[in-house]
């Protein structure tokens, strides 16, 4: 039996003995960048022929899941649908099974009544460039994804051109390609949406109205109820909505500004502190300044490193024998903390409408013993929701926000006033002063930064410019977990590290990469 499957097998044997054999005798190391870039190349033709046998057959398993229950492929198979048994056969994930029953959806082919023979595809010449291994899963998707969400308001004609010219593209056959022997590269799937995408604007023109009325009505935003400590967030923004905080996330964790002093050696640079390069800006922080915003600024150096996000490796690198930063947060936790310190920033500014004759007001109440024992639970207003009073006694520097006190009868013993909250005028001096978060390697300037007092207010601290320094929000909220310790010496802070950060353990000035530098001499 000479069928595809068994042919298949042959050549999944082959491929096997080769794969072996590279890696058994570490070949891939060894080659020279023209054989390592040609090893990508053939096996990216491989792939994209190997997903073409892959759609063809989700067809076929797409039509024979049709019909009666008991009579369909996934019910022999035990799925409950076509994406669960190709997931199941492919060893995928379930984006990519959805991804692989989207695009046999597109290729299928009915047959014809009388003849039986099968008709075209719906996108027949993007079938066609795939049946060549000219197209790949994510290139065949790039291209109808754009006119399928405009099909109801594009006729079947026009549809039929815009497959022919997109599988020209995909050929590199336009323009002056068409009529060139010399051989053309093939389009990235991103270029292929990007051309789908100028179709639908001239074939489908009025199709933005109707879908802004749509993104009009379906726009929400939702706050669920806390669970696990932690509240879900879901919503539809709207492109411009979310483009601005895309925007303002992206401030903060954009590569950009450079890294903090080793606090061995003067006016030598740990490393860069902008891992993916870029420009410097103003207001842009680095991945880096998340990153060290991960571990932590203690005042009372408890804890360990592990818990803040962020690690110091040995560089590799011959210039630089000091630590280097490498962050261990998900990008998602970024984007939380970003969206943090957006927050927090916002509440600073005093610009939004009052509730009850004053700016809206956090209030966080807790008992009097919990606050002297320095450990307990802290209840949110407005939600009612429980959070470690550490959490609280972060959130009660940042400001807009109002501490309460009650005893164990719930009798209000004190209540916080702006008094504790350092004004607008004692910021400024100490932005001017610290420059930004005064953690080493930390690049977050300090438009994002809160003012944290030194020795807590609870514990007697003033709320003085002797007494406050700035952090950036991740820096504050884990100040607790870490081994760095915060102190003033005559209204300078200092700080001193863990001892893989400074094996000395020294007290070191802070020099913050936005910190206004004297003139030499």
């Amino acid at each position: 039996m000479n069928s595809i499957v068994a042919r298949l097998r042959e050549l999944e044997d082959d491929l096997d003995s080769v794969a072996r054999d590279a890696f058994d005798a570490e070949q891939i190391p060894g080659l020279s960048d023209a054989d390592a870039a040609e090893l990508l190349a053939v096996s990216g033709r491989i792939q994209r022929r190997m997903e073409g046998v892959q759609i063809e057959a989700t067809v076929q398993i797409c039509d024979r899941s049709a019909g009666l229950k008991e009579e369909r492929m996934t019910t022999r198979y035990g799925c409950a649908k076509p994406a669960d048994l190709v997931r199941m056969l492919t060893g995928t994930d379930t984006r990519g099974a959805t991804r692989l029953v989207r695009a046999a959806r597109l290729m299928r082919r009915d047959r014809g009544i009388t003849d039986g023979a099968f008709l075209p595809a719906r996108y027949q010449a993007l079938r066609e460039v795939m049946v060549e291994g000219g197209l790949g899963l994510a290139g065949l998707l790039a291209a109808t994804d754009p006119i399928e969400q405009s099909a109801r308001r594009i006729s079947d004609e026009n549809r039929a051109e815009a497959d022919r010219q997109l599988a020209d593209f995909a050929r590199g056959m336009t323009g002056d390609a068409a009529d060139s022997e010399a051989p053309r590269p093939i389009p990235l799937p991103e270029d292929l949406g990007v051309l789908a995408r100028v179709m639908v604007a001239y074939l489908d023109p009025d199709g933005a109205e109707p879908a802004e009325e749509a993104a009009m009505r379906g726009r929400y935003f939702s706050i669920g109820k806390v669970k696990d400590g932690a509240a879900p967030v879901r919503g539809s923004l709207l492109p411009e909505v979310a483009a601005q905080l895309a925007l303002l996330i992206d401030s903060l964790l954009n590569p950009k500004v450079n890294g903090a002093d080793d606090p061995g050696r003067d006016g030598e640079a740990i490393g860069d502190g902008s891992m993916d390069g870029g420009s410097t800006d103003g207001g842009s922080i680095s991945d880096a300044s998340m990153d060290d915003a991960s571990t932590g600024g203690g005042a009372t150096g408890a804890g360990t490193s592990g818990t803040s996000g962020v690690r110091f490796e040995p560089s590799a690198d011959e210039e630089t024998d000091g630590p280097v930063f490498t962050d261990t947060r998900t990008r998602g936790q970024k984007l939380h903390d970003a969206l943090a310190a957006i927050l927090n920033t916002a509440a600073r500014t005093d610009l939004f409408p009052h509730l009850g004759g004053a700016a809206p007001t956090l209030t966080v109440a807790a008992t009097a013993a919990d606050l002297a024992a320095g450990h307990g639970w802290a209840q949110i207003g407005h939600t009612g929701d429980l959070v470690p009073l550490t959490a609280a006694l972060q959130t009660g520097c940042a400001g807009g926000i109002q501490r309460i006190l009650f005893d164990d009868r719930g009798r209000i013993v004190s209540i916080g006033t702006s008094g504790r909250i350092f004004n607008a005028l004692q910021r400024r001096a100490i932005t001017a002063r610290d420059g930004g978060c005064v953690i080493p390697g930390c690049t977050i300037p300090a438009t994002w930064c809160e003012v944290h007092h030194v020795q807590e207010h609870a514990q007697g601290g003033p709320t003085h410019t002797d007494n406050g320094v700035l952090l950036c929000w991740w820096h504050h909220r884990t100040l607790h977990l870490t081994e760095w310790v915060i102190r003033m010496n005559h209204g300078v802070p200092e700080v001193r590290g863990p001892a893989w950060w400074d094996p000395h353990q020294h007290w070191h000035p802070t020099r913050s990469p936005h910190q206004r530098q004297p003139a030499p001499g």
